[in-house]
């Protein structure tokens, strides 16, 4: 059938058009057994930026309270803590584009019902996580209780989560252009093994050799209907952000407010935590769009940041840099990384490859920098201006990573000792990246190991008497001298905050290392 199709004009008007057909390698591929899986060879440098913003994440949630400039910024503007949402949703997608594929006798229902049930258990895990189950009385007493009454809803992997099940739907369910061949040589790429009838293979390879040549531009064209749906989707989250002003009698709006970190020993009178935030940032958040919509959305006593028109409790209104307005507008760099990775699946040549990537990139990156004149960089509301230049910045360090240690052929012979020895160098963080469930989990990122260690104590007060705390001011404070200058207290203690995470990163990278090499790691 497809020897007597390559000799019609049609084809051959399509073919010249450079029609997305699957690449050479995969073609090869098709031809074992329908019951084979192929090979696949790990993209190395996807785990080693993804290792990389879980060092990063675990920098700045630690010792951002001692450096101000790694933290979050207050509102507009990006440091450094800014830079991990972002790229773990590109990088998710790009995981996407080897992961989401249909199978032979799959379904494309079949398989989102797969991403589906992914979804779920990922946004449970960040109910676990980040929803209040673990807890602290005044005193330091650790234990685990769940309030339903007010826990968060939303959170890192509940974000995730949720652009995920969008990006899987898109993909699956939206319809992509072109001819039949052109459709099935998108399922190829998608990683479906199909039956091949003589001649076909000649066909593909003319196809790849015919999209090396256009770069995998031909890409945008096929998911056309894709990329409409994610920035309509994208534009609705920043649409409401922008759009909607709370109304005049909205508390989060009133002159003065009052941050409520819970209720002060029973008392009904809100507890504030002005090192964490201060009246003046939680006006901003709380007098915005998004602060207003998600606490009608989710509730006030369901989101990350509450507060008051008055000094007591309950709060009346709430804001959360995880919620569900913005994470609207989040699911652009998914769909972004998702493209990059199939750019890479479709052509399997490096060097046509990383000049789409660079780019892809470098126009992203220079569209977000114009746009953030009129509309500032910020996170918290997911600004387009950050969106796009945060997507442009992954896909550009990802391109280094991917021609430092995945494509090596077109190292330069006497540059090849030189990239060997960088790769060896950044081993730790694709260990890191390869088990980044676990980390995110166990490390001070989520603090569930810390939890642990910490509510095993020898009496009052309990949040002292602990061994992390021992280790904490009696080794690093008192013992090494880090403590000078900072008044005793190691919460706020730069040079200390510094030295314990990066013993711990490292500690991190050593066990993950050894799970490495016995091929263990935790999957969602």
């Amino acid at each position: 059938r497809v020897q007597a199709l390559a000799s019609t004009p049609a084809l051959h008007t399509t073919m010249a058009q450079c029609a997305p057909v699957a690449s050479e390698n995969v073609a090869e591929q098709a031809v074992a057994p329908q019951s084979a899986e192929p090979k696949r060879v790990r993209l190395v440098g996807l785990d080693m930026i993804r290792g990389l913003m879980m060092v990063v994440m675990l920098l700045v949630d630690y010792a951002g309270a001692g450096y101000a400039s790694i933290d979050h910024a207050p509102w507009n503007g990006v440091h450094l803590a800014d830079f991990v949402m972002p790229f773990f949703l590109w990088v998710s997608g790009a995981s996407m584009s080897i992961s989401l594929r249909v199978r032979p006798g799959q379904s494309h229902t079949a398989v989102f019902a797969t991403a589906f049930k992914r979804a779920v258990r990922l946004f449970v895990l960040g109910l676990v996580l980040q929803g209040g189950w673990l807890t602290q009385d005044t005193e330091g007493l650790k234990a685990l209780n769940l309030d339903l009454s007010t826990m968060r809803w939303m959170g890192i992997l509940q974000r995730i989560a949720l652009v995920f099940v969008i990006t899987a739907f898109v993909e699956l369910f939206v319809p992509k252009l072109g001819s039949e061949s052109q459709r099935r040589a998108q399922t190829q790429l998608a990683g479906t093994l199909l039956p091949r009838a003589a001649g076909e293979g000649s066909v593909l390879a003319e196809g790849a050799a015919c999209d090396r040549r256009s770069f995998g531009c031909e890409l945008f064209r096929t998911n056309a209907l894709g990329w409409g749906v994610v920035l309509c989707v994208a534009a609705v989250g920043t649409g409401l952000t922008y759009g909607v002003r709370p109304p005049a009698s909205w508390p989060g709006c009133a002159p003065k407010v009052y941050p409520c970190f819970g209720d002060l020993a029973g008392t009904g009178v809100c507890a504030e935590k002005p090192s964490e935030l201060t009246s003046e940032e939680l006006h901003t958040m709380a007098c915005s769009g998004p602060g207003y919509l998600d606490s009608q959305i989710l509730g006030v006593n369901h989101v990350y940041r509450k507060g008051s028109d008055v000094a007591e409790w309950p709060p009346k209104f709430g804001f959360d840099p995880e919620g569900f307005v913005t994470t609207l507008s989040a699911a652009l760099p998914m769909w972004l990384g998702m493209h990059v990775g199939k750019v890479w699946g479709l052509l399997k040549d490096p060097r046509s490859t990383l000049v789409h990537w660079a780019v892809l990139g470098s126009v992203l990156t220079l569209v977000g920098a114009v746009l953030s004149v009129w509309v500032p960089l910020n996170k918290r509301l997911w600004s387009p201006s950050y969106s796009l230049i945060m997507s442009g910045m992954a896909t550009l360090i990802y391109a280094a990573f991917f021609g430092l240690v995945d494509a090596t052929a077109l190292h330069p012979l006497k540059f090849r000792p030189v990239a060997g020895l960088v790769r060896t160098l950044l081993t730790p963080l694709e260990w890191l990246g390869a088990n980044c469930i676990l980390f995110f989990v166990l490390s001070d990122c989520c603090g569930v190991l810390s939890f642990g260690l910490e509510s095993i104590n020898w009496g009052h007060p309990y949040h002292k008497n602990n061994i992390v705390a021992w280790f904490q001011n009696a080794v690093l404070m008192d013992w090494l001298g880090l403590g000078s200058g900072c008044g005793g207290a190691y919460e706020h203690c730069g040079p200390a905050l510094m030295v314990y995470v990066w013993i711990e990163i490292l500690a991190w990278m050593a066990i993950c290392g050894v799970l490495y090499r016995k091929n263990m790691f935790w999957k969602i």
